[in-house]
């Protein structure tokens, strides 16, 4: 019953996936990265779904990071720690203006260039191409076709910060890159105004989506998300991953946390997101990210757009009217500041109907930002 249950998992994917050629302006990439920063000692030994129930226990509680329920995070290493990882990339276009595209957490570079049948209207990076920019998508380390890592002490906030710099340093140096704007979804979305304070001047605009800068309805998202081991989960596509790899309980879990309105998308969408396009996420990067925070937003000197689904449920507890109104001054050190808070979608935008006119507001700021 099991591999029956494996092999329909299977045709299913095959069913929601549709290769087609890519591009002649685009190709796939390995582009070798080493990054030298120290680690945070993550307290979390995940063995089975019962450990990661504990975790999500820890990570939800109201009395989360005080001294009743403390982050699970020791300290940090006593020095930097030197990595090499080979990041998978897909680069479209070569000089001019480019976008650095990094995605979230249960997703892949997939979000940004889906591959269904009639996907046209959600793909971001054809759309991009199509206005004239470069785009530079990528796996984050840990995910899809770049370096498997330990999922504790390599997979962190700060180290996949750190890849990012050397993705922008790839970007201006290697791919003649005129003009750079970072894009973020999610968690990819605080990798890139990590990247934007280090880098500086570096990068020109930053566009930030799934994202309110803060934590305070982080819960709904870590608790409906119902998180498993995803080895377990699915051993046909993940069984040689290690145990601190999880991904969400099923496509309802899923679709809950990831989309808005049920009219604002199409239900194929949100089965190929989960059947086709999702991708675990390392148990590091969560404690890591909550360690490094608050980040400097001030210290942002690019332009920043902050467009957002009405419906986001991590982001702004399923409303993000009115939520994103301090972000001027959040950013107060910004070239320029703009939001989007009431488009008709969940945290997922670029998967929701809205997509479309989600990505021309992006090209529409980004142009009269000079990039």
């Amino acid at each position: 019953m099991f591999a029956s249950a494996v092999l329909a998992l299977g045709l299913a994917a095959t069913a929601f996936a549709r290769p087609y050629p890519t591009p002649s302006s685009c190709k796939e990439l390995t582009i070798p990265v080493t990054v030298n920063v120290p680690r945070f000692i993550v307290n979390a030994t995940i063995n089975d779904n019962w450990d990661v129930v504990a975790l999500t226990l820890n990570l939800t509680r109201r009395d989360f990071t005080n001294p009743t329920d403390p982050l699970p995070v020791a300290g940090m290493t006593a020095a930097p720690i030197e990595s090499k990882f080979n990041v998978g990339a897909t680069l479209c276009g070569s000089g001019g203006p480019m976008l650095i595209l990094t995605h979230g957490i249960i997703e892949s570079k997939k979000y940004w260039r889906p591959d269904f049948e009639d996907a046209e209207n959600y793909n971001f990076v054809d759309a991009a191409v199509a206005a004239g920019y470069s785009v530079l998508s990528y796996d984050r380390i840990g995910v899809g076709s770049s370096s498997k890592v330990d999922a504790i002490s390599d997979a962190q906030f700060q180290v996949e910060a750190a890849v990012l710099d050397s993705l922008v340093d790839y970007a201006r140096h290697t791919a003649n890159a005129t003009r750079v704007a970072l894009v973020g979804h999610s968690y990819g979305s605080y990798l890139t105004v990590a990247s934007a304070i280090s880098k500086k001047t570096a990068v020109d605009a930053i566009v930030l989506t799934g994202f309110a800068g803060n934590f305070t309805y982080f819960t709904p998202f870590l608790a409906g998300s119902a998180f498993r081991v995803a080895r377990t989960q699915d051993p046909a596509r993940w069984g040689s991953l290690d145990a601190g790899y999880l991904t969400s309980a099923d496509l309802y879990a899923e679709t809950y946390v990831y989309f808005g309105e049920e009219q604002d998308f199409e239900r194929r969408v949100a089965e190929w997101s989960h059947h086709v396009g999702s991708e675990p996420f390392a148990v590091g990067e969560l404690p890591s990210l909550l360690a490094s925070s608050p980040l400097d937003f001030g210290a942002v000197t690019a332009s920043v757009l902050v467009l957002q689904g009405q419906y986001d449920l991590s982001a702004c507890g399923g409303n993000c009217v009115g939520f994103l109104d301090g972000m001027k001054n959040e950013f107060a050190g910004a070239k320029a500041v703009e939001t989007v808070d009431n488009l008709p979608a969940g945290h997922n935008l670029n998967l929701h109907k809205v997509a479309p006119q989600a990505f021309a507001k992006t090209f529409d700021f980004l142009k009269s930002q000079g990039v």
